[in-house]
């Protein structure tokens, strides 16, 4: 994969232009919400909700997920939890929603870390 395949393939999860014109460039402090991304309890919650079958609390949870994500440019992780919140609230359960979401769960904290890394290295 050539680097700018890569640089697409990365910004469906991570979009850091658009989230650095959120925080109006301060790449400081992105990083340090991606800090809070990565150690947020939010995702242990939602596996707790399902695993009881809580759909209810499992739909808060994916609200919470929401918001996190998009205010931090997580694209793919922002809608497949929304997809998530959206069957929840109706009090069932998608699998397929569910391994999209797992999915994109997996590749954004991946890339997350390469961008906190290379965040790291430049403030």
């Amino acid at each position: 994969m050539t680097e700018t395949q890569e640089t697409a393939n990365r910004k469906q999860y991570v979009d850091i232009d658009e989230a650095l014109a959120r925080v109006r460039g301060n790449k400081k402090f992105y990083r340090r919400m991606l800090g809070l991304f990565l150690g947020s309890g939010e995702f242990a919650a939602m596996d707790e909700a399902l695993a009881a079958a809580d759909y209810g609390k499992a739909a808060d949870v994916a609200h919470g997920i929401k918001g996190m994500t998009g205010n931090l440019s997580l694209t793919a992780l922002f809608k497949t939890s929304t997809r998530m919140m959206d069957t929840l609230r109706q009090g069932s359960l998608d699998e397929s929603a569910l391994a999209e979401y797992r999915d994109a769960y997996a590749k954004t904290k991946l890339y997350v870390e390469e961008v906190a890394r290379e965040l790291d290295a430049e403030v």
